[in-house]
């Protein structure tokens, strides 16, 4: 149906509007195609559609979004919009998975009879766009995440930039008493708080020149009127906004001037600086400036100190993922061994007493029995060269894999693999032909992973093979460094012989 190139050209897609591009032209190339969409079938909507003027009527979309398996039928009078559009017309449908979760359906029209009658051989391509769709999706999470890591990089590097300036130190006390001591220093006041605001209430959290200290877990009303307002404000004196009679705290600490800072970092206003002065004092827009700089510093140091306990919480909860995914690890081992010996052993029991059965009755047995069993037979075969699979990407994944070199014939090597997949070649009548392996010397290998991957390319040979035979070609080679190289190909109806050479050193 579709060749390999146009199936992985769909794979290595950098998006999916590109993969379906990719698809349409395997498929244009294939059958007389009409039309092609891609439907989500999380919210119903058409995400792609060629050509691009192409429509589905809203029956006919709800209809195909309940498919669960490939399904070809024609556009009939049921539709009859959509089948004026698209006339003797045949519709592929094509489920799309994500980690075994239906999340779309591609829609392929065509003309009549185009699919044929095996939807099998559609199948490649719907793995194409299911790998395509997922491959797409880890990248735009990964994409997304490292968006996320990098803007993380940025602001701690930023905090950590104004941390410096004011100390090299990451407590938040300590930066913030120095805040506190430096503005009183700097800007020439009898007193500095810093104040920040928590649980809808207004602490003072840093604080020099207090005659009241004691007095600093009250809710402070000019605190709270500077985050308020969100811009600097003087209190008292003949430019002052504020009176100094209104707040009785600050009234107590004798201020005649003060100048409030609102604490902001990245738009959000949490906290204040107030300076104060126990005697008249001109506030100048220098004194206005170094304040906000200062301010500046301790909100830096209050957000980073946010910052920390943030790290921590994650730190907690990655370790608390950490400890969950040792649980799946071990449970996955678990499973692993259970099939191991809850699956494949019995089941080498049912291939054995099969094959004993088919060796030892043959004139007994009637002829349809017989053939019967040999049906069940290749399919218990089957399962377990899929188990054997399972359990041997289990190993690669755990770097637990083990070859058993010895010395070995070529010959028998390919006679299992051969006795493996004759049945599957006598029922499609294809004949398995061998050469060179009587001539071929012996090896040092790991015979059963040489004839599992000899089983893997004959099972493929015979499958893709529909007229013809599948040739196994042996020969020396004069590399010094390669042992022996096995070839197996295929040639079929309208194709030129494949070889799919296997080399090992």
């Amino acid at each position: 149906m579709i060749d390999h190139t146009a199936l992985l050209q769909i794979y290595r897609s950098q998006d999916t509007a590109a993969a379906f591009r990719c698809l349409v032209d395997a498929v244009s190339g294939a059958v007389p195609l009409h039309g092609a969409f891609f439907l989500n079938t999380g919210d119903g909507s058409v995400r792609n559609a060629w050509p691009d003027d192409a429509a589905l009527t809203p029956d006919l979309l709800d209809t195909v979004l309940h498919v669960i398996r490939p399904e070809v039928f024609p556009l009939g009078s049921e539709f009859p919009f959509d089948a004026s559009r698209f006339s003797d017309s045949h519709m592929l449908l094509l489920p799309v998975h994500r980690k075994d979760e239906k999340v779309g359906i591609c829609v392929l029209i065509a003309e009549a009879g185009s699919f044929g009658e095996d939807l099998q051989g559609w199948a490649p391509l719907s793995e194409a766009i299911a790998e395509a769709e997922e491959r797409c999706g880890r990248s735009a999470e990964m994409e997304a995440t490292c968006d996320e890591l990098r803007r993380r990089v940025e602001e701690s590097e930023a905090l950590h930039s104004l941390g410096l300036a004011v100390n090299r130190t990451l407590n938040k006390d300590e930066v913030l008493n120095l805040v506190a001591r430096f503005s009183r220093n700097l800007l020439g006041a009898h007193y500095v708080t810093v104040n920040t605001g928590a649980d809808g209430r207004i602490y003072m959290v840093a604080s020099v020149g207090l005659r009241h200290a004691e007095d600093g877990g009250e809710d402070y009303h000019l605190a709270r009127s500077i985050v308020e307002a969100e811009r600097p404000m003087v209190v008292g004196g003949p430019t002052g906004a504020l009176q100094v009679e209104s707040f009785p705290f600050h009234a107590r600490e004798g201020m005649k001037v003060g100048l409030g800072i609102p604490l902001t970092l990245f738009g959000d206003t949490f906290g204040s600086l107030i300076v104060g002065y126990r005697s008249d004092y001109a506030i100048t827009p220098h004194d206005i400036r170094l304040a906000l700089t200062l301010a500046g510093h301790a909100a830096v140091a209050i957000s980073n100190a946010r910052l920390h306990e943030s790290v921590e919480q994650r730190s907690h909860d990655l370790e608390i993922a950490y400890a969950e995914l040792n649980r799946a690890t071990q449970a996955k081992e678990r499973f692993f061994a259970s099939i191991n010996h809850e699956l494949r052993n019995p089941l080498s029991a049912v291939i054995g007493y099969q094959t004993l059965v088919l060796d030892n009755t043959e004139s007994e047995m009637p002829a349809d029995a017989r053939k019967y069993l040999r049906k069940a037979n290749r399919a218990a075969n089957t399962l377990r060269i899929l188990v054997d699979d399972l359990l041997n990407l289990s190993k690669i994944a755990a770097g637990k894999i083990e070859l058993n070199l010895r010395d070995c014939s070529v010959t028998d090597i390919l006679e299992g693999a051969l006795n493996t997949i004759m049945p599957a070649a006598e029922e499609k009548g294809i004949p398995l032909l061998v050469s060179g392996a009587s001539d071929a010397p012996a090896l040092r290998t790991d015979p059963d992973r040489v004839q599992q991957i000899l089983v893997n390319l004959l099972s493929n040979a015979v499958k893709f093979t529909s007229e013809g035979e599948v040739r196994v070609e042996v020969a020396t080679v004069a590399d010094p460094q390669q042992t022996s190289e096995d070839g197996a190909d295929s040639a079929g109806e309208n194709d030129s012989p494949r070889p799919l050479w296997l080399e090992m050193r």
